[in-house]
């Protein structure tokens, strides 16, 4: 009965792991050759901020007032909002977002390649170490359309006998925007369409927030009621290194308090979302972008998606009747940055970050790593302390079970009578040998119920090393001592030297040496075999879980010792 108990518990952890590791290695996929070739492109300058000057003054515009002549046409364009978060460029063809950089995130990790090899799933990966501070690094970019493809932040109107679409010729109110920490500033575009009907968008900025508002004032000045209703649009490539790595990438939303999700690439043909809109997203895997309607009931979600175009998340208002002269008032708040907890909740957000089955357990183990990197450095230390915690918490169960498997030991000879005895008999011998474990007081579970208790602490550490943006380019050993070669300079992705996972193995290799025996040769053998598949599967996890998984068993080899030589 132990022997089963045991290969089954074993076996089911492999499954596990190799679900991870299939998981880890389905995440890279290859990009579209048009977005390739996109990417390759340089990006084209934009228009830098001018300090702003007051905007001439206008005469007041009476509501009623005749359909305008069509305003003459000039070249749109950029303006520039400058926060200590971000730098963001609209532009005046539609008011729309035409660049969205995050300054406090990078691009990508300033490597230069010095030799790669790679050898079926294995890959070994030598690469030279830049400073951030000391190199071209691009700061990260939200913003990433393909050619031919609309900027996000579009506002059109569909009616009937009526069609503006969100690239409508607009005026800005100020030439650029410059705000610092508890700066407030708004920035208007006025769009006129030759049929007259006028958009006014409103966009509030905060120096502190990676969230914004949006008002709109939708004014009729056609000479006839209009029916229709208000897009704004979200659209995203899902490209570049961090779309690499994720299994979910698409849509998600709160839609009649329900969480919705689509995945990029799984939509065959429009999909429409009605009820009680909370709030849509377009999702990164580390960041966000998402529209909040506020206070309209009515409003809807549209998405689609044309491979290999962006997909596409429309905020539709349905206005049933605008009578001629009147104007009507929306409102939304928007969010572009990372899916980080403290600036998700404002809005609500706060769900975004899902660490899956064990969510409940991922974010208690995510505040407490945040509080000792306040305090320890750099996220590796944390991850450290966070793991001899959990060795802390789990020492009396562990210690249980090293008793349990020394005693099983000791009963092995007794064990392996009554299997010989009794081998034709099945029903008789497991009689018998739960007659000799209640004897000598064994639990032959004993040994696994820490495992069973700790893997749950495991997968909430795998989802959180994997999925927090703290951990995002979160460096522990930047470079090799007293070398520019890469070693663990983002815990998020896998050690490119191999260092870890090996090290991990031969600490697996000796915990499993120092465990007591058990009776059956077969049974033997394959717990001695279950280190090397833990160490292939380990190479391609996030170095920090490996780091978590290499102290844990550096601490469970003392413990061990510890245990056998002095509690038994």
């Amino acid at each position: 009965m132990e022997k089963r108990a045991m290969i089954a518990l074993a076996l089911s952890f492999v499954v596990f792991l190799a679900f991870m590791y299939i998981g880890e290695k389905s995440k890279v996929r290859p990009l579209p050759e048009a977005q390739q070739a996109q990417q390759t492109q340089p990006r084209q300058p934009v228009q830098q901020a001018q300090p702003p000057a007051p905007a001439p003054a206008q005469p007041a515009a009476s509501p009623t007032a005749a359909k305008p002549a069509a305003a003459p046409v000039r070249p749109a364009k950029d303006v520039v909002v400058e926060t200590p978060l971000f730098r963001a460029v609209f532009t005046e063809a539609g008011g729309r977002l035409k660049s969205f950089q995050l300054k406090k995130y990078l691009e990508s990790l300033p490597f230069t390649p010095i030799s790669h090899f790679k050898l079926g799933p294995v890959g070994f990966e030598l690469d030279r170490y830049h400073s951030p501070q000391n190199s071209t690094a691009q700061p990260k970019e939200l913003v990433r359309p393909g050619p031919g493809q609309d900027f996000p932040l579009g506002l059109s109107w569909e009616g009937k006998g009526l069609a503006v679409p969100g690239t409508l010729s607009c005026e800005a109110s100020r030439p650029g925007l410059n705000l610092r920490d508890g700066d407030k500033e708004t920035l208007k575009f006025t769009c006129v369409s030759p049929d007259g009907l006028t958009f006014v968008k409103t966009f509030t900025f905060k120096g502190d927030s990676y969230g914004f508002d949006l008002g709109v004032q939708v004014t009729n000045r056609t000479g006839q009621t209009l029916d229709g209703q208000l897009d704004l649009d979200l659209s995203e490539n899902f490209t570049g290194e961090d779309a690499s790595r994720f299994h979910f990438l698409g849509f998600n939303g709160s839609i009649n308090n329900k969480w919705e999700e689509i995945k990029s690439g799984g939509l065959k043909e429009p999909k429409t979302f009605t009820g009680k809109i909370d709030w849509a997203g377009l999702d990164e895997g580390y960041f966000l972008t998402a529209m909040v309607p506020q206070a309209a009931p009515k409003t809807l979600v549209r998405l689609q998606e044309t491979p290999p175009g962006p997909m596409v998340a429309s905020l539709r208002t349905p206005v049933e009747s605008l009578p001629a002269g009147q104007a009507a008032q929306f409102s939304y708040a928007l969010y572009f940055g990372p899916k980080d907890l403290k600036d998700l909740q404002p809005l609500g957000l706060e769900k975004t970050v899902n660490f899956g089955w064990f969510d409940f357990l991922g974010r208690p183990l995510l505040y407490v790593l945040k509080f000792f990197e306040r305090y320890s450095l750099n996220y590796g230390w944390a991850i450290i302390i966070l793991t001899f915690l959990i060795r802390i918490v789990f020492f009396y169960p562990n210690h249980k079970s090293y008793k349990s498997m020394k005693d099983m030991q000791k009963l092995q000879p007794k064990v392996a009578k009554l299997r010989e005895k009794y081998k034709d008999d099945n029903e008789t011998m497991n009689k018998e040998l739960i007659a000799l474990y209640k004897t000598f007081k064994v639990n032959p579970l004993a040994g696994c119920l820490p495992m069973v208790i700790q893997l749950p602490v495991f997968i909430a550490l795998y989802n959180v090393l994997g999925y927090a943006i703290e951990l995002r380019h979160a460096s522990f050993i930047s470079t090799v001592p007293f070398t520019d070669i890469v070693w663990l300079a983002d815990l998020s992705t896998k050690d490119p030297l191999l260092i870890t996972p090996i090290v991990m193995g031969a600490t697996m290799f000796l915990q499993q040496k120092m465990t007591p025996s058990p009776g059956d040769p077969t049974q033997a053998k394959m717990m001695m075999f279950l280190p090397l598949i833990f160490t292939f599967m380990f190479l391609n996890f996030a170095s920090g879980l490996v780091i978590y998984w290499l102290v844990n068993n550096v601490l469970s080899i003392v413990q061990q010792h510890y245990t056998n030589k002095y509690l038994t």
